[in-house]
């Protein structure tokens, strides 16, 4: 019984289409070359691993070789005439020949498939699937050109296709291709007159090692990895708010630069928190799985969103790592790769153990310092760590000294004198009275401000302190010590007069106000604001609010022993100059004492500590009674007021807060299992953490988590992520990959170009231990590298897209490179590196956001002149004039950009802000740096942009420009101001039209293609 009729399903992937390889009757039939692209093309889309019409996939050996229900089979392997492939393909009936509607194979592609199953009809690994085996190098007729090992295989296929290589660039044109490949910067004039005139044999190399070395590397590979890494600094989904977690952004910037071997550098970033004792910049760099988004909607599952972010860590892992199609088998087994659903749900089983689960505050989070504020953490760290220890040393003689202090204090407790006041005076018309307790009550008139003048006479020699006694009284408002309508006063400034002016060492209070006025600190309210030799026109001081009924007292030590004058007199001068509210004294008393140093008013708890037997106070009291001490003595409180400072100061830094992941804890760990057509509401079997079956497993001793599913990604077993790192690499620098199809390594992937290339490649990356920057210096030194990309006809009619590598890479900037690239030469672009995210010129409107109150606010200074890799990228909103040259929204990983052609970039590099203010920058530039000869001006021009200098007609045509603007703009002052953001401080003497035409001229040579392009 032959099958029902197999019926074609139109393909949503891109299929392979390729014509079949020339198979003479003498050669041998090859699996790979010959067969699987017919089956790619003409069967799979309907006999795959989705799509098994009449129960057939051709898609694995043992699958097309059983027989179906019926018992008929479609190969039987060595017997071509007895199976029902060989029918199907060529039997006359249109409704049972395959493939059905349309044209049939070809006789040759027919007789391929005859040869195939007579051979025994054997299906070969995928090529990515094969051990990565490191080639011998192949033999080439030019044995002079190859400067690296790699250059064998490219010449040997050049070569072999009867073609020559390009000659090498010119200096000019090297220069500028590794700066912009190495750092996504072009070069600056003095460094390119520099390499220019080397000779020495090791320009080039010395060239390549100073690139390397420079911290703009890590920034141009950084921002290739952040698409891959969908970092943005948003959560995503329709609110889309703002998400702390530029350090791992910096991190990655950090980790290129530092050249973090590959293999360290991706365990970091997977599992960076199961490493034995994690640094925080290891938690810091596991925030790449946590770039996925967060869904902070109203009445969403947070499970549902958890879910969603693992599929998303999933897709990611495989397609960055591993160049694969992975995410297709989370509804069924994969439609042409070897991996069935249990293999995504075993894998998933890896990735279900994390703390994080769709919360808006992002958690588990944790504070991550910059580098700067590590530095400056344990900078303080260490000098709390040094005061703590000359602290500790002198203990001893401070409690001596405390102990001494505290008899004295107890001894002289009683002796302070009470002044009698002689004479005093209102400067402002007050009415002052002698109480019989020598305290003076002011009443009558009320003004704003008023100075007290009162002078005593006294026995006393020697004084060491004075003391103010403010105190309530019925008779003034509030039943308070001042006249203020709350019951308050200000004491600005306390001076006394003896043989001469008294000098003041310190002042405390038994109370001084702590309620700000008008976010005036709270220090101005202190007794020591009283003695601050500031009285003209200050009107802070001490101060008692809200303790206006109780009895306050100041007390100010003096710095040295007072005598009085030679009749015994003493003359204060109270200044209170606070005004607004007739903030004055009402009742107060004042006393001098003798007594040992260091005197001060004690605080009712000090006091009350005093009073206690020393032997009999607790630990609390004990601890206030030496802080009190340290306070007020002179010497003694230097060493802990230095660990007061430098607590505050490291309490002031704030560092960031970045998600990161976290594993659950043993007793809370998750059960995985599959979910039925990939909804995670349906559960079926109970899955374990594993890996696909013909794929190497775990290393030996690896924990069956993510770090040893980290480590199993970099394992020399791998056999693809070496290729697809190696891949990737190649691609940035020939803007095409040996496998085109950077995202795809599988069946419906590019083969590669040169085979043996990739694999010695990607062996030498891993014999190189990881190492980034060495792999990056392999490629750049080869000669394939460095040929000219100038294409003659016949190479671009034999070789269009340079699949041969006959000539150097030529291909568009990304769109963060023709950005800083014009900011660069312009002379505006900013060096500054790491932070937050910066928000430079963008359209107005952009951001319309409904959820939040988030405004795109234009940065200030040099932030608004960064490299595009620091700009803030919303997911929903992303930079337009980037979007423009094909950057991502990071809503998922992208690991190729696809390079576009519309006029939408045109429309920017003419008229977006950023590019309008470097062609103004570029014009003061020329204007400044050039001389006053216009052809001179526009050969500066051109060469800051292009990197060499122009041709004769080159500069005639840029002066023909810069004349006819010239004249126009001379007869539009007004528009010429605009167009040139005239600004006479910055126009270095000229005149508007002059620097409008320039504008002009630099806003057209920075359209033109070769500035645009790598060549």
């Amino acid at each position: 019984m032959r099958w029902s009729a197999w019926l074609c399903v139109p393909m949503i992937l891109a299929v392979l289409v390729l014509d079949v390889t020339r198979v003479d009757a003498e050669d041998s039939i090859d699996f790979n070359r010959d067969v699987k692209p017919i089956l790619a093309q003409h069967c799979w889309k309907c006999h795959g691993g989705v799509r098994r019409e009449g129960g057939l996939s051709l898609l694995f050996r043992d699958e097309a070789l059983k027989p179906n229900k019926q018992g008929d089979v479609a190969i039987v392997a060595g017997k071509p005439d007895d199976s029902e492939l060989m029918y199907r393909l060529t039997v006359d009936d249109e409704e049972e020949r395959m493939p059905p509607k349309g044209k049939g194979l070809t006789k040759k592609q027919v007789e391929t498939f005859r040869r195939w199953i007579a051979d025994g009809a054997s299906y070969q690994d995928h090529w990515s699937r094969v051990k990565i085996v490191h080639s011998a190098l192949p033999e080439v007729q030019n044995k002079s050109w190859p400067k690296s090992d790699l250059d064998y295989f490219v010449l040997a296929k050049i070569e072999a296709s009867g073609l020559k290589p390009s000659p090498q660039a010119s200096r000019y044109e090297l220069i500028r291709r590794l700066s912009l490949d190495l750092t996504g910067l072009p070069p600056a004039p003095r460094e390119v007159e520099a390499f220019v005139t080397d000779k020495s044999p090791k320009a080039y190399e010395n060239l390549v090692d100073r690139l390397l070395a420079s911290p703009a590397y890590g920034e141009r590979w950084a921002r290739l990895w952040l698409d891959m890494a969908r970092y943005a600094d948003t959560q995503g989904y329709e609110k889309d708010r703002k998400r702390v977690i530029w350090r791992y952004r910096d991190w990655v910037i950090d980790a290129f630069n530092r050249d973090l071997p590959f293999d360290q550098f991706t365990i970091e970033q997977i599992a960076g928190d199961l490493l034995p004792n994690p640094t925080t910049d290891q938690l810091v760099a596991t925030a790449f799985h946590r770039n996925t988004m967060t869904n902070t909607e109203g009445g969403t599952d947070d499970e549902e969103f958890r879910v969603a972010a693992i599929m998303d860590r999933i897709t990611t892992t495989w397609q960055v790592w591993m160049g694969t199609t992975f995410n297709c088998v989370q509804c069924h087994n994969h439609p042409y790769d070897p991996f069935e659903l249990t293999d995504y749900y075993s894998f998933f089983a890896f990735l279900n153990q994390t703390q994080d689960n769709d919360q808006p505050n992002e958690s588990p989070t944790i504070p991550s310092p910059s580098s700067e504020q590590q530095q400056r953490i344990a900078e303080l760290n260490k000098q709390i760590q040094q005061a703590k220890g000359d602290l500790e040393s002198e203990r001893p003689r401070l409690v001596a000294a405390q102990t001494k202090w505290e008899q004295g204090l107890r001894q002289s407790a009683g002796q302070w004198e009470v002044l009698d006041p002689l004479k005093f005076e209102s400067k402002n018309g007050a009415t002052l009275k002698k109480l019989k307790d020598k305290s003076i009550l002011a009443s009558g008139k009320r003004p704003d401000k008023d100075v007290y003048t009162v002078t005593v006479r006294t026995k006393l020699t020697g004084m060491t302190a004075f003391r103010i006694e403010a105190l309530p009284d019925r008779s003034l408002p509030k039943k308070g010590q001042g006249r203020a309508g709350n019951g308050n006063f200000v004491v600005t400034e306390f001076r006394v007069s003896a043989s001469g002016p008294v000098s003041f060492a310190r002042a405390t209070a038994t109370f001084e106000q702590t309620i700000a006025n008008k976010g005036n600190p709270f220090k101005r309210w202190a007794a020591a604001a009283a003695i601050d030799n500031n009285a003209k026109g200050e009107k802070w001081g001490w101060a008692v609010l809200p303790h206006v009924t109780t009895a306050q007292t100041a007390v100010f030590e003096t710095a040295a022993n007072v005598r009085p004058k030679s009749n015994g007199t003493l003359v204060f001068t109270i200044e209170q100059n606070h005004g607004g509210g007739n903030h004055t004294l009402g009742r107060f008393r004042l006393s001098a004492t003798t007594a040992p140093r260091p005197v001060a008013a004690l605080p009712a708890n000090i006091a009350k500590i005093i009073a206690t037997d020393p032997a009999r106070r607790n630990q609390k009291q004990k601890s206030e009674l030496a802080s009190y001490y340290l306070s007020i003595t002179p010497g003694a409180q230097s060493v802990p007021d230095r660990i007061v400072q430098l607590d505050k100061q490291l309490k002031a830094i704030k560092p960031p807060t970045t998600p990161i992941m976290r594993e659950l804890p043993a007793g809370k760990q998750r059960t995985t299992h599959v979910f039925v057509r990939g909804s995670f509401m349906s559960k079926g079997q109970e899955v374990s953490p594993g890996l696909p079956s013909w794929m190497p497993p775990l290393p030996k001793g690896a924990p069956a988590n993510r770090l040893g599913l980290a480590k199993w990604l970099v394992d020399p077993s791998n056999t693809l992520t070496s290729r697809v790192q190696a891949n990737r690499y190649w691609e940035n620098f020939f803007g095409r990959g040996l496998v085109s199809t950077a995202e795809d390594f599988g069946r419906l992937g590019e083969p590669p170009s040169h085979p043996k290339l990739l694999d010695w490649l990607a062996v030498q990356f891993m014999n190189d231990g990881w190492s980034m920057k060495k792999f990056c210096k392999l490629l750049v030194m080869s000669a394939t590298y460095r040929q000219s990309s100038n294409a003659h006809p016949e190479l671009l009619k034999r070789d269009p897209n340079n699949l041969l590598l006959t000539r150097g890479p030529r291909f568009r900037l990304s769109a963060e490179a023709v950005r800083d690239q014009a900011l660069a030469v312009s002379g505006l672009l900013s060096r500054k590196m790491y932070g937050p995210s910066v928000m430079p010129p963008q359209p107005v409107g952009v951001w319309q956001i409904v959820y939040s109150g988030d405004k795109w606010a234009t940065s200030k200074g040099e932030d608004k002149y960064r490299r595009g890799l620091y700009t803030f990228w919303r997911r929903t909103a992303p930079y337009p004039s980037m979007m423009a040259f094909d950057a991502t929204s990071r809503e998922f990983c992208v690991v190729r950009r696809i390079r576009t052609n519309t006029p939408l970039a045109a429309l920017v590099t003419l008229n977006d802000p950023v590019y309008i203010e470097a062609a103004q920058a570029l014009a003061r530039r020329v204007t400044k740096e050039g001389d006053k000869e216009a052809r001179k001006r526009a050969a500066l021009a051109f060469e800051l942009c292009m990197i060499r200098k122009p041709k004769a007609e080159e500069l005639d045509r840029i002066i023909k420009l810069y004349k006819g603007e010239l004249a126009h703009y001379r007869q539009n002052v007004d528009a010429a101001k605009k167009i040139a953001g005239y600004n006479t401080g910055t126009a270095n003497g000229a005149e508007p039209a002059e620097l409008a035409a320039w504008t002009v001229v630099g806003n057209v040579i920075m359209n033109l293609d070769e500035f645009l392009t790598k060549g």
